[in-house]
């Protein structure tokens, strides 16, 4: 009887505490796995060396998910566009800083390689709005990792913990 309650008693508080149970998703073509939560989908899109993926929770067709994120996987980025991944992950990065309200760019590691943070705020039809990217360079395969999405202004704390908890779960073949 202990033991029953006891259990009771400890799923009760992990479901009031909000824990969020995830699961490793594999992302095949990048040759990369990422942890999503449960009931979290990804959809790939691909052209000629470029893997996009779409990761949400699932919806209703149609309707916007504002916890969604987007990986964008460059293959090949000296050959594309003459640069190193890390000369076009700043340019990237610079550029989109031209966008809006933005804060300083934030330089840090996701599984051993480097990465650049870029937060901007923007006005738009859902109104005031904030949009993340991040790009993670491989300099010694040529490969562009770049994550984007964007929330309300005004998210839950969350929210950007959850997507935060996401991108930093990414592991990388360090070959690819």
């Amino acid at each position: 009887m202990r033991t029953a309650f006891f259990i009771l008693l400890l799923s009760t508080t992990c479901a009031w505490a909000g824990e969020i149970a995830f699961h490793e998703q594999p992302l095949q073509e990048a040759r990369a796995t990422i942890q999503l939560p449960e009931g979290w989908t990804s959809v790939l899109e691909s052209e000629e060396g470029v893997f996009v993926y779409h990761l949400q929770k699932g919806g209703k067709p149609g309707e916007p998910d504002p916890l969604a994120i987007t990986l964008s996987v460059t293959t090949k980025v000296p050959e594309r566009t003459t640069q190193s991944p890390s000369e076009y992950a700043t340019a990237l990065i610079d550029m989109s800083q031209d966008e809006g309200l933005n804060s300083p760019i934030q330089k840090g590691e996701i599984d051993k390689l480097p990465s650049l943070r870029a937060e901007y705020d923007f006005e738009s039809d859902a109104g005031k709005m904030r949009a993340v990217n991040i790009a993670i360079p491989n300099d010694k395969t040529g490969t562009l990792y770049f994550f984007a999405w964007q929330a309300p202004l005004n998210e839950p704390a969350e929210g950007e913990a959850l997507r935060d908890k996401i991108v930093t779960s990414m592991k990388f073949d360090p070959a690819f």
